[in-house]
């Protein structure tokens, strides 16, 4: 996983036992991965999650859409 990308992701056993999610949220990658899979536009999920800067919800996207979610995951099982 590239450096920057640690920038925008949280993964601690205290929130949501360890899954990774957008850093100071609670909200899962592979809960944006499903959006994304489902046809939803960065634009949808920026107005989805106003909470949440859109920088860093349209770098989680230009990454999952280029890596996968296998890459993702393969990274993030490999790391415990």
């Amino acid at each position: 996983m590239p450096q920057a990308l640690k920038k925008f992701i949280t993964i601690d056993d205290d929130i949501l036992g360890g899954t990774p999610v957008i850093k100071g949220t609670r909200i899962p990658i592979e809960r944006l991965w499903e959006l994304i899979k489902q046809g939803d536009s960065p634009d949808d999920l920026i107005k989805s999650y106003p909470h949440v800067e859109a920088k860093k919800i349209q770098f989680l996207i230009a990454y999952l859409m280029e890596a996968g979610l296998d890459a993702f995951t393969q990274f993030q099982t490999s790391k415990k």
